[in-house]
């Protein structure tokens, strides 16, 4: 009787807290999405449609700000990423790059990336705040770099492996880049000298970087997960995570890093302390399709969440 009574107390602690509900949820698109990303101030979502369609949305209004088809394009677009001031859209093929102006709703620019193994394809995009700054990751490991003032390029060589993310630090000096081995590296944007590093066993899979507070969450694919401080390459924290196999698409330090959101593989979101390392609660996002995932979240005002779904739906929760 004793094993019976352990295995329902540990469940009873891991179970989906089911009355949580999202305090609005609506529907941009009724399609399953490809890509999707919200801006850092959480009022423009862009979303890339399995029907190949790009839109640009206002989430406060629900309006329809731009939107472009297939045809609009040389190549299918797979990757996505938007300028912090919403000024600029950047989205890719395999090879093919368009820089989106989302003042006039015009092209402004087109390009081919190029790796170093001419076979390379694009994994991974950024723009900087005012979309003068372009960062490329691609399948060979390598990143390039494009300053829009100057009309400069530069490629590096970062990685072994696939580039999944690429960011810009806040004074636009640092790039952070993350692969598929295993590898964390904080590097200057001018030379590509390498001035932090951290690994995983695993590719990395989700990694959050709170500038502010120095603070860097990595995670992999086997949920090897450590909080660093990237100044000193500390290990200032890890969380308690019993489940395996089930790893962190997506990731979100905020409160100072004092707090996490996670969003699984799968439709759960999980907030956590980082101080501790414990659970505070889960829940589930609406699904209307099977495999339903998060692809984007970020921090409203006063202590609200929002997330979009691969579904293409927009839910705000309270935390």
């Amino acid at each position: 009787m004793l094993i019976p009574l352990a295995f329902t107390m540990l469940f009873g602690c891991n179970q989906i807290e089911d009355s949580k509900k999202p305090i609005e949820i609506h529907r941009l698109v009724k399609e399953n999405l490809v890509d999707a990303v919200l801006s850092t101030d959480a009022s423009i979502a862009v979303t890339l449609g399995q029907s190949r369609t790009l839109s640009v949305w206002d989430i406060t209004t629900r309006t329809l700000l731009h939107q472009w088809t297939g045809d609009d394009f040389d190549e299918v677009n797979y990757q996505l990423a938007l300028s912090g001031n919403k000024q600029y859209l950047i989205t890719a093929g395999k090879n093919n790059i368009s820089i989106l102006n989302l003042v006039t709703g015009k092209l402004d620019l087109r390009w081919m990336a190029q790796g170093f193994n001419p076979d390379a394809s694009v994994t991974s995009l950024f723009l900087s705040q005012t979309g003068g700054t372009i960062i490329v990751g691609m399948s060979d490991g390598s990143i390039t770099v494009i300053q829009r003032s100057s009309m400069t390029m530069s490629l590096f060589k970062q990685h072994s492996a696939a580039v999944n993310h690429v960011e810009l630090s806040e004074v636009e000096q640092q790039v952070l880049s993350t692969g598929l081995d295993g590898q964390v590296q904080i590097w200057a944007i001018n030379s590509g000298e390498v001035i932090n590093s951290f690994s995983r066993p695993q590719r990395v899979t989700s990694v959050s970087f709170d500038q502010v507070s120095r603070r860097l969450f990595i995670a992999d694919a086997l949920d090897n997960n450590a909080i660093f401080d990237s100044k000193t390459s500390l290990n200032v924290g890890k969380l308690d995570y019993l489940e395996r196999y089930r790893y962190f698409r997506v990731a979100l330090l905020i409160n100072n890093a004092n707090n996490l959101v996670t969003a699984t593989s799968k439709k759960t979101v999980i907030y956590w302390n980082t101080i501790s390392g414990k659970e505070l609660y889960s829940w589930n996002i609406t699904a209307f399709s099977a495999g339903t995932t998060v692809l984007s979240m970020k921090l409203k005002s006063k202590g609200k969440l929002l997330t979009l779904s691969s579904d293409g739906a927009l839910e705000t929760w309270r935390l």
